[in-house]
C-alpha cells in the first residue's frame, strides 16, 4: 500500500469513527432526554407555579449539584414566605374549610382561686368560631402557632359567667350532680366555692343546664328556669347563691 493510499484509509476511518461517536452522542442526549420528559411527565406538579411568576427560579431551586430540587423542605419553607406577615395573610388563597371539619384536641389549664390548676383535654371548633379571622388567633411569624393565651382560649372566653352563657357547651364531660346533691345545690354555693366567683353568677338557664343538660334542650326554651322552680327571675334569685350576712 503507497503512502497516499495509507493516508486515505486513515482519513475514512477516522471521519467514520467521528461520525459514529457523533451518532452515539446523538443516541445518547435523545434518550437524556426521553428519559427526563417521562420522568417529567409521571411527577404531578400541584404547585401553582403561575402564582410565583413574580419570582426568579432560583429563589425556591438549586442549580449545580442537585439542579432543580427545591432549597428548602415543605411546607415551612413556603410559610417562610407565606406567613411572614400574619396581619395582611391571605389565608383562604391556599387553606381550604374542610381542612378544618374535624375538632382539634387541645389541652386547656383551668385555674381558681385555692385549688391546684387542672388541666382539662378540649375540642376546638373552627366552624363555632367563624365571625373570627385567621389573624386573631394565629399571630406567630411563619409558623403562625396562636399566642399562649389565645390557645389557651382566656383572651376570648373571659366572661364564664355572663348570663345566658351555656356552661355545658364547654364543659362538657364533667359531672357536677355528684358533687352538688340535692341538699347543697341551688343555694349558698359560697360554702364550696369562692365566694368573689360566685357573686358573678346569674342562675340564669345556662347555668340550669350544667346539671339539667336534658331538660334545658326542649323544656320551655323561651322561659327561665327559676321563674316556675323558684318563682322568681334570675336576678331575684341571684342572692339565694350566697350567705346572708349576718349583723
Amino acid at each position: 500500500m503507497s503512502r497516499t493510499q495509507f493516508g486515505v484509509v486513515v482519513l475514512v476511518l477516522a471521519t467514520t469513527g467521528s461520525a459514529a461517536a457523533a451518532t452515539w452522542n446523538l443516541e445518547r442526549t435523545g434518550e437524556r432526554a426521553s428519559g427526563r420528559a417521562a420522568y417529567h411527565a409521571s411527577v404531578v406538579d400541584t404547585f401553582p407555579h403561575a402564582r410565583h411568576e413574580k419570582l426568579s427560579c432560583l429563589a425556591c431551586h438549586a442549580t449545580g449539584t442537585g439542579h432543580g430540587r427545591l432549597t428548602f423542605e415543605p411546607p415551612r419553607g413556603c410559610a417562610a414566605c407565606h406567613h411572614r406577615e400574619p396581619e395582611s395573610a391571605r389565608c383562604a388563597t391556599c387553606h381550604r374549610a374542610n381542612e378544618y371539619g374535624a375538632p382539634r384536641p387541645a389541652t386547656v389549664t383551668v385555674t381558681v382561686d385555692d385549688r391546684q390548676p387542672r388541666s382539662r383535654p378540649v375540642e376546638f371548633l373552627h366552624s363555632l368560631h367563624l365571625t373570627r379571622t385567621c389573624v386573631e388567633c394565629h399571630t406567630t411569624p411563619v409558623t403562625l402557632a396562636p399566642a399562649a393565651a389565645k390557645a389557651q382560649c382566656q383572651d376570648c372566653h373571659n366572661e364564664h359567667h355572663a348570663a345566658r352563657r351555656g356552661c355545658a357547651s364547654c364543659h362538657a364531660g364533667a359531672e357536677p350532680r355528684a358533687a352538688h346533691t340535692l341538699e347543697v345545690a341551688h343555694q349558698r354555693c359560697d360554702a364550696c366555692h369562692a365566694k368573689a366567683t360566685i357573686t358573678q353568677l346569674t342562675p340564669a338557664r345556662g347555668l340550669c343546664g350544667a346539671c339539667h343538660t336534658e331538660q334545658v334542650k326542649d323544656h320551655h326554651v323561651e322561659k327561665e328556669c327559676s321563674a316556675c322552680h323558684f318563682l322568681a327571675d334570675p336576678a331575684a334569685y341571684r342572692s339565694k347563691l350566697v350567705t346572708p350576712t349576718t349583723r
